[in-house]
């Protein structure tokens, strides 16, 4: 646990922020959270030599400058809103985007605006600057944190930053919701904190699984993945008042009665791909006289710097990257999803695709969504030595009996997406009428 005391972050709400690091820092516990982190270093040789640079370094003021370009970049990257009343929602990252997007249309009326990320920062955010800039106070909370990677002290130093800008905002407006999607990143964290602490409800639509461990936070209203995800946030310490989940039925298509002779497979990537897994299993696929095409569908943020120069390297026709059309379009695209940690899965098995489960596809820990173990995903047991590609096994998995529950609590197939987006902006328009007399209520971690 931190060690870091209120008094050196001394603000005018220093509980709530020593509340955020604590926060921040557990989320980075995460198994996967590190992979990815040393994932990124590795494919960049300038990410490995400032990784060198900090780790000789660590007892120097280095770490202290680095965490000062860290906080500065952060703070300027957010813009101005352009308006202070309504609802205000954040999106740094694609899928946040495309969660939140999707029900705009459906509560027009409450007027949205997005608070907006550009590292080209206008006057006004280069004057706010001037005004909550502190070196000392960054310097000595890289001194506290030394016994931490650098990586997770850097991303408290952006929480920090974040939440100090969005503190300036709200206090200078009148939004009526706050809406979010992450909330394990410092953008989504220090939103959702500074919001509640100005009184504004907010809101969370997300856009997939919650990774553990999750941040101790509270919402009005969650739109979640599944029921699932809705028992991991309640396990996990959240507060939800009203929670919803995403409607699946639009999407839902029964398991076939049976395979084709020749198939299509997709594989689903992370965006922390383990290249020479990959590259296995993309030899073995093509191998098989019953494989007709192998499509590879990248992570929208994928991490892997040289996936286009390979796949054009293994000069095979059936071997291609998919054209990024939606996700359910490239899974329908296919007759079967193979994919690591990826909540894909769920949607292939939704739209009647047969879907299976590859360890160390990626550098999280292995079945880390629970797929597997609950009995939604088949496995594909590829470490035996008599290991057979057998679509007809992984079909069967999907016909048993007892399989359609399982899959209810992966993914609501009982409502579609429309009638959850209109029950979710009913509940937009009470939040937003009821103003914005929140108390603020802080969590024990």
């Amino acid at each position: 646990m931190m060690t870091t005391s209120s008094k050196e972050l001394s603000t005018p709400n220093s509980a709530e922020l020593y509340l955020g690091v604590k926060n921040m820092l557990r989320c980075d516990e995460a198994e996967v959270v590190h992979g990815i982190a040393d994932y990124v270093v590795s494919q960049h040789w300038a990410l490995r030599l400032l990784s060198n640079l900090i780790e000789r370094t660590r007892d120097t003021p280095v770490p202290g400058f680095i965490g000062l370009i860290g906080w500065a970049r952060s703070f300027l990257s957010v813009q101005p809103s352009q308006r202070q009343t309504g609802v205000l929602w954040i999106a740094r990252l694609g899928n946040e985007r495309r969660a939140i997007e999707k029900m705009l249309p459906f509560a027009e009326d409450l007027s949205w605006t997005e608070l907006k990320s550009d590292f080209h920062p206008d006057v006004a955010a280069l004057r706010a600057l001037t005004k909550n800039f502190s070196p000392r106070r960054i310097f000595r909370l890289i001194r506290k944190l030394r016994r931490y990677d650098f990586f997770k002290a850097l991303r408290v130093i952006e929480f920090i930053a974040y939440y100090t800008r969005f503190r300036e905002i709200f206090q200078n407006s009148h939004f009526d919701l706050a809406v979010m999607s992450s909330h394990s990143n410092p953008h989504g964290l220090a939103f959702n904190l500074v919001a509640r602490q100005c009184g504004v409800p907010v809101v969370l639509i997300t856009h997939g699984m919650p990774v553990r461990p999750v941040a101790r936070l509270a919402y009005d209203l969650a739109v979640v993945h599944c029921e699932a995800a809705r028992k991991i946030y309640e396990e996990e310490g959240c507060r939800m008042d009203y929670v919803l989940t995403h409607g699946r039925l639009q999407d839902y298509v029964p398991m076939p009665a049976q395979l084709s002779a020749r198939h299509n497979v997709g594989i689903f990537l992370c965006k922390d791909v383990n290249e020479k897994r990959l590259q296995a299993w993309v030899a073995r696929l093509l191998s098989e006289a019953n494989v007709s095409g192998i499509r590879i569908r990248p992570h929208p943020k994928n991490l892997w710097v040289g996936l286009e120069d390979w796949v054009a390297s293994q000069r095979d026709s059936r071997l291609a990257l998919t054209s990024r059309a939606s996700v359910f379009q490239d899974v329908k695209s296919v007759d079967l999803v193979l994919a690591g940690n990826s909540s894909v899965l769920v949607d292939a098995v939704t739209a009647g695709r047969p879907g299976g489960y590859i360890g160390d596809l990626d550098h999280g820990p292995y079945d880390m969504h629970r797929f597997v173990e609950r009995g939604l995903i088949y496995p594909m047991q590829d470490e035996s030595v008599s290991f057979r590609w057998n679509p007809d096994s992984m079909l069967r998995f999907y016909q048993r009996p007892e399989w359609l529950n399982v899959l209810r609590d992966f993914a609501n197939i009982d409502e579609d997406e429309k009638t959850v987006a209109l029950r979710m902006a009913a509940k937009l328009r009470q939040l937003a009428s009821n103003g914005s007399s929140l108390s603020v209520q802080l969590f024990t971690i």
